[in-house]
């Protein structure tokens, strides 16, 4: 596993690593300092999946493929990770933000105001990855429309399965600080172990 992590990290751009452990690390920080609770953390990760999201479509756009694969397919996975995203929402907030009356996006996107900074850093750490990885590295020239399709699926599956468990725990424990630093620790080692698992693809 070391050397599958040495190699990650020989082939994704340093840029990428360092602003994805800052971003990572920012929850850290407002946690220890008390500002941010099991929710906020929750609802961070929550969104940072949405931006994983985002950036997958104009990687589908720059992926091998025909073009009407690409009219076909990203309007489809738009729709399709829409959904799931969507959902995933509806449980952060129902088991750690009290539940909601209603079940709209617009219920959803009203995110605490501490949470706009880390929400920018999280936006442009994946866009760190997408612009020196994705489109400076030519790795876009290594992947299929099919493949880059189920990539989002499988880093945000696993991740989503991490946090919530662990959210659920520090919820039981009556949310310790040390419980919740451990969270966040936790999702930022496995957060950086699957990018750099990513990058081996190329």
């Amino acid at each position: 596993m070391r050397d599958l992590l040495g190699a990650g990290w020989q082939q994704s751009s340093r840029l990428a690593l360092v602003t994805l452990l800052v971003a990572n690390l920012l929850p850290l920080f407002a946690v220890l300092s008390g500002s941010w609770t099991l929710f906020s953390v929750m609802y961070l990760y929550w969104a940072e999946n949405g931006v994983v999201g985002f950036y997958n479509v104009p990687k589908l756009a720059l992926a091998q493929g025909s073009v009407g694969q690409k009219l076909f397919q990203i309007p489809f996975f738009g729709f399709h990770y829409g959904i799931f995203w969507f959902v995933q929402g509806v449980f952060v907030f129902v088991l750690f933000g009290g539940g909601l009356r209603s079940f709209t996006l617009s219920d959803l996107l009203q995110a605490p105001q501490p949470l706009w900074g880390a929400l920018g850093l999280m936006v442009l750490s994946h866009g760190a990855s997408f612009t020196n990885n994705y489109v400076g590295r030519g790795e876009y020239k290594l992947v299929t429309v099919e493949q880059q399709m189920k990539q989002p699926y499988g880093r945000v599956v696993i991740l989503h399965i991490v946090v919530l468990f662990g959210g659920i725990v520090v919820l039981m424990l009556g949310q310790p600080l040390v419980a919740l630093v451990l969270l966040v620790l936790l999702k930022t080692g496995f957060d950086f172990s699957v990018h750099l698992r990513q990058h081996l693809r190329t």
